[in-house]
């Protein structure tokens, strides 16, 4: 392990995560706990803290060896002010000063960042990402997160909400998404947007193997979407491939728009494995500008569900840096 240490938090409507991670990207120790968010952001604050405390504690590290708490947290929110806006999954969040408010109780620095974009910066330090300067993250489950990296910098812009291509439109006029837009990638290709789909199909008397899933049609997630496309099923297989020609639009827009050596997929549906990466990649090169050759090499997410307390521990090491 390296010589100095700093505390990872990772916040979601459903747990708090914590880590000790050191400054070589390796964890030390972590936990959780259940967010409850419905308790106010008072609460959910000193659970933070206290997880902060519990991890440094159960490493028995001093804490003139921890260099400051890094926090990733759902958005809308401003990083540079440390300021949760708003926060569909924490209801209770508005103009929250969570990072002020967590140094204050610890006692230590704090930086804040988009949980998603958290999650790619874990993955660019040290996950599939850790050989390259420039990437993009896809994380594909509730909805879709990303981050994009430039010049081995996490990218933020001038309103602080940059890399939200969940929500970039791949369907002018398609669904309406939680956000107001019609047709955003995150309708077509998250985790359970994608279930969704395959559930109102079925319901609108579609014939599918997964009209017979355990606990009835409501309860089919895209693990049963990806079985029953390994299984030949043509429901799923033409759900499965709409999605991952959405995905392979977003990457051609995300080459585009920022010239990436990678492209990285996380999240639930990256444990297709190549059943994800092969389509989209088949999908991306179908429609790939001949140009020139510079295509990013698409990949799947090395990290798992640490990425998001790996890279918010980065991001206080980077925020030290100065990078």
């Amino acid at each position: 392990m390296g010589q100095t240490f700093a505390v990872g938090l990772d916040v979601g409507g459903t747990d708090v995560k914590a880590a000790l991670v050191d400054d070589e990207g390796t964890i030390a120790f972590k936990t959780s706990r259940p967010t409850e968010p419905a308790r106010g952001a008072d609460a959910v604050l000193a659970d933070m803290a206290d997880l902060s405390q519990t991890v440094v504690a159960e490493v028995g590290v001093s804490k003139s060896s921890v260099v400051g708490v890094g926090i990733g947290a759902p958005g809308p929110l401003s990083p540079r002010r440390g300021i949760i806006l708003k926060a569909a999954n924490l209801p209770r969040f508005k103009n929250v000063p969570i990072r002020d408010e967590v140094s204050r109780l610890v006692g230590l620095p704090a930086v804040l960042a988009n949980d998603g974009n958290a999650a790619a910066y874990g993955e660019f330090w040290v996950g599939a990402g850790r050989d390259v300067a420039d990437m993009v993250m896809l994380t594909l489950g509730t909805g879709v997160g990303a981050g994009v990296i430039v010049e081995g910098r996490l990218l933020s812009g001038h309103f602080e909400n940059a890399a939200e291509l969940g929500h970039t439109v791949v369907q002018p006029g398609g669904l309406l998404c939680s956000c107001g837009q019609r047709g955003c990638l995150e309708q077509y290709a998250s985790a359970t947007n994608v279930a969704r789909r395959v559930i109102d199909a079925i319901e609108a008397g579609a014939e599918s193997s997964l009209s017979n899933t355990p606990g009835g049609v409501s309860a089919i997630t895209s693990k049963h979407l990806v079985d029953a496309v390994s299984q030949g099923d043509p429901l799923a297989k033409q759900i499965w491939e709409d999605a991952c020609r959405y995905l392979a639009i977003a990457c051609l827009n995300a080459e585009r728009s920022f010239n990436p050596a990678m492209i990285v997929l996380g999240g639930g549906m990256s444990a297709a494995g190549a059943l994800l990466l092969d389509s989209v990649r088949r999908n991306r090169d179908q429609h790939r500008w001949s140009l020139m050759d510079d295509i990013a090499e698409i990949v799947l997410a090395q990290v798992g569900n640490d990425a998001g307390v790996i890279g918010a521990a980065g991001l206080m090491f980077a925020d030290l840096r100065g990078d």
